[in-house]
């Protein structure tokens, strides 16, 4: 390697460092000041990109844009309504049987006291000490009854804010959607001439980056809501099944920690639930396991494999966004860092020499080729390479006008007639010049 080289691509990553070095200051300052802003910005980026491809497909098809939109979102509204509608009845069926189960076991609270009462003082406590431990457990219940009797008036106000927030994504991914490309050619058009080409590659690699992403993670939560709610069927919550995968699967949008977070409620509806042990005790262990499979097979492997990222590097992805930002570095430090690695390959093909649209053609996916179905009968097979016994071939002969082919023949398994008819070569079509060389001739 000559030094001029060197020393480019030396400069190329001494930039790419400060680069990030400057940015990670940057992002801290605004993650900050601005954290609730560009959350609901990028929650509604992501779903504007869900939908784009199905406005995209519309608006090929002679649909104005605005109305494609439109169509689309009425489509996404209406399918989310009667997934809700056909799950609500069962969801609200369990809401009020936990409520029901919360109020006996309140409303037994005193006998479980007596109960243990008499089992302690038969263990040679004193009374004393038992009466100040019931005393205290029970000025704790009255106090948190209280302290929630006073949060209603917070947890109407979250309520009213989360509805908000989500009419606000609802609103700006619609924008998204509409003016996407508007905004993506505005801010192209800032990008010098020569350069515009770079600006494709890149928003190429980042498209498939972030939607490689945001369905890797869906699909990991849906993995996790099936098996949070599979698993509480079969060990004896049948009746809070789905309310436990349903929130299973929401809290799977916080990588690492989702089902740990699915973890509380369920183990809550079985302590409730008569006969506790050993039920909750098996609950534990399987949510543990689904714990593990989730941080160290399947996140790693579904959503780092559609990144591009190797399952080792997702998991150090994971754990640094945690360390440094918490829950919401989990959930955006994977393609944040699927990102910067496109971006950096990039520089390095570009360092080789490597033009843009050279980079843009590689990218590309090929096409789907359909092959006809005597192709696919006739097609060869890969197989493995063996000692051939010459004794046990024919060398069979196909005539075309002058022109002869060989194929050989494994002796036990003749070719048929429509096989050789295949391998018949087709004459050319004769051109101008023979037929005007064979009237001469005549």
């Amino acid at each position: 390697m000559d030094q001029a080289k060197w020393q480019r691509r030396r400069d190329i990553l001494l930039c790419i460092v400060c680069i990030g070095i400057i940015g990670w200051f940057v992002w801290s300052l605004l993650l900050g000041l601005f954290f609730h802003a560009i959350l609901l910005l990028l929650l509604s980026m992501a779903v504007a990109f869900l939908i784009t491809p199905g406005v995209d497909l519309l608006e090929r098809n002679k649909i104005p844009r605005v109305f494609a939109t439109v169509l689309m979102y009425i489509i996404v509204l209406a399918g989310l309504f009667l997934l809700f509608s056909a799950l609500a009845y069962s969801f609200i069926q369990q809401v009020f049987s936990f409520r029901d189960i919360v109020t006996r076991f309140f409303g037994a609270l005193p006998d479980q006291f007596n109960y243990l009462d008499d089992f302690l003082v038969k263990r040679g406590i004193p009374q004393a000490n038992i009466d100040d431990a019931i005393s205290q457990i029970r000025g704790q219940l009255v106090g948190f009854a209280q302290a929630a009797a006073a949060n209603v008036v917070n947890i109407a106000f979250i309520m009213t804010n989360a509805f908000i927030d989500i009419l606000l994504i609802l609103v700006l991914s619609f924008y998204f959607t509409l003016d996407g490309k508007n905004i993506r050619n505005n801010l192209k058009s800032i990008v010098p001439e020569n350069h515009q080409k770079t600006v494709d590659v890149f928003e190429d690699a980042l498209n498939r980056v972030v939607g490689n992403y945001i369905r890797g993670q869906l699909t990991l939560a849906a993995i996790i809501g099936v098996l949070a709610g599979v698993g509480c069927y079969f060990l004896g919550l049948s009746g809070y099944a789905i309310i436990i995968a349903f929130l299973a699967f929401l809290f799977e949008t916080i990588p690492m920690v989702g089902p740990t977070l699915a973890t509380i409620p369920a183990v809550l509806i079985s302590l409730l639930l008569p006969n506790p042990f050993p039920r909750t005790f098996f609950i534990i262990i399987y949510f543990v396991i689904v714990q593990l499979l989730e941080s160290n097979v399947l996140g790693p492997r579904i959503v780092g494999h559609a990144v591009g990222l190797h399952p080792i590097a997702a998991i150090l992805c994971l754990i640094i966004g945690v360390q440094l930002i918490g829950p919401f570095g989990a959930l955006i430090a994977t393609p944040i860092v699927a990102a910067a690695w496109v971006v950096i390959v990039s520089l390095y093909n570009s360092a080789r020499g490597k033009t843009a649209d050279q980079m843009l053609e590689h990218s590309k996916r090929k096409p789907l080729v359909i092959r006809p179905p005597g192709v696919l009968l006739h097609r060869r097979k890969r197989v493995n390479a063996k000692p051939v016994d010459h004794a046990a071939v024919d060398i069979h002969e196909v005539e075309a006008g002058d022109q002869k082919v060989t194929t050989p023949i494994v002796k036990g398994n003749p070719l048929s007639r429509e096989h050789i008819n295949l391998l018949r070569p087709v004459p050319d079509a004769p051109t101008t010049e023979d037929q005007n060389q064979e009237i001469e001739d005549q």
